[in-house]
Formats: C-alpha cells, sequence, structure tokens
C-alpha cells in the first residue's frame, strides 16, 4: 500500500496539468479537445435537452424515536469451528458486521410494507438525501434555552458524529427503500435539539440515469428491481422509457 506521499508525488504526475480553477479547467477541456463550433452547438442542444427532460421527485420519512449513529463495525474470525456455511468455501476468514445493522432493515422493511403508504417508488436513480436529526433537550436547559433549542438556536453536538448518522439511516433504506445508498450523489445531515426527539428524512430522486452506461450497469445487477423499471437519456439527451 502506497503512503501519503507516495500518492502526492503520482498524483502530481497525472495531474498537475490540469488548472485547479473551475472556468479555467473548462477552457482547458475545450482547447484539449479543439471543438468545431458545430460540435460545440451539440454540446448546448444536448445540455437543454437533459435539463428539459431531468426531474425529481421527493418523500419524506419521519421516525418517531431517538437518533442514532451505525455501531463501530465488529470483526470475528470464522472457522470450521464455528460450524458457519460461510466457513465452507475456506479454512477461516474475518467477518465484519455491523451490530444491530440487521435488525435495523428489518424495522424499515416492516415501516415501508405497514405505515409508509404515500412511498409508491423503489428508488434505482440518483438521489438526494437530507437528514434532520432531533435529539432530547438537554434538562440541564432553562426554559429560555428549551425555546431557543426548539428553533434551532442551541445545536447538538455531541456523539454520534453526523457521518455515523448517515451510515445508521442510508443502510436501513437498502433494498427498501432504494436499491443501494451508492444513488446517493449528495447528501446533508443537521443535528438539532428538541423536546420531541425524531429523525425526518428527505429523499429528493431523479426520473431516470442519465447516460446508457449507467443504465447498463444498474440493470445488469443481480439485484436489480424490474417491478420497478428506471429510464434513461439518450446520446441527445432525450428520455429513453
Amino acid at each position: 500500500m502506497k503512503n501519503r506521499k507516495e500518492k502526492k508525488i503520482e498524483y502530481q504526475s497525472k495531474y498537475s496539468m490540469i488548472p485547479k480553477n473551475d472556468s479555467e479547467r473548462l477552457m482547458f477541456l475545450l482547447n484539449s479537445f479543439n471543438l468545431s463550433e458545430s460540435k460545440m452547438n451539440d454540446i448546448i442542444a444536448k445540455k437543454r435537452m437533459m435539463e428539459a427532460n431531468m426531474q425529481y421527485y421527493t418523500f419524506k420519512i419521519i421516525l418517531y424515536e431517538d437518533p442514532e449513529g451505525a455501531k463501530r463495525p465488529r470483526f470475528r474470525l470464522v472457522n470450521r469451528a464455528n460450524l458457519s456455511s460461510m466457513a465452507r468455501a475456506a479454512a477461516d476468514f474475518i467477518h465484519v458486521y455491523s451490530p444491530n445493522a440487521a435488525e435495523d432493515n428489518r424495522y424499515m422493511h416492516r415501516l415501508i410494507g405497514e405505515e409508509l403508504t404515500t412511498l409508491d417508488w423503489f428508488i434505482q436513480t440518483p438521489c438526494c438525501m437530507k437528514i434532520d436529526t432531533y435529539f432530547k433537550t438537554p434538562s440541564y436547559f432553562n426554559q429560555i434555552d428549551t425555546i431557543l433549542a426548539e428553533i434551532g438556536l442551541h445545536r447538538h453536538i455531541a456523539k454520534p458524529d453526523w457521518d455515523n448518522i448517515g451510515k445508521k439511516y442510508s443502510d436501513m433504506f437498502n433494498a427498501n427503500v432504494w436499491l443501494d445508498d451508492q444513488f446517493v450523489v449528495d447528501g446533508e445531515i443537521h443535528k438539532y435539539y428538541s423536546i420531541l426527539p425524531r429523525v425526518e428524512i428527505f429523499v429528493n430522486y431523479l426520473n431516470c440515469v442519465t447516460n446508457r452506461y449507467n443504465y447498463n450497469q444498474i440493470i445488469n445487477r443481480t439485484d436489480y428491481n424490474q417491478d420497478y423499471p428506471i429510464n434513461y437519456l439518450d446520446a441527445y439527451g432525450n428520455l429513453q422509457f
């Protein structure tokens, strides 16, 4: 495995000639491709067509429970002495697992089937996720600070860390709300106080994937859900069903 110094040297050798400024980098691309006026018009036309055909849908889920973060991964040695079916293919190996992850996923599966009747789609396209967590207002807050906490002026700065919160609730959605949390392309996590602890999750998902390559990747997955077929944008930005 390369150390940080080796990675930095390799990075510089590959990318040092590319401008760091956004507009300069775009000009660098245009100049490198030596695009004709006709090709530039094609880019503009496809951009406009893509923007016209791309649409986001939104839904919200509220979990009335104390917010939590994902538990620290645990490790165990799996071997024939464990009588585990996983050990049949190898003498022994390390099994990495997250405590409570399976239980959380089953809970979300029941919730989707029994209570969340407004959720009528299974996401297999790019999406954005925002998680607003509301932790119990501390008992040592006086009346004034309790009100200020409720309107978001006092914020929660204790454990769990924001990234563990994201992992916990993203994993709960896997195979329940979406195919995989790798489809989340933007994410926000906010930590607040409230006298009513809860987790509010907002998801915006795209009506399609933006190119045929990604489309083929998704539909060729063994866990692709054909009951919720996805669309894609073709080479001209047109929506294909």
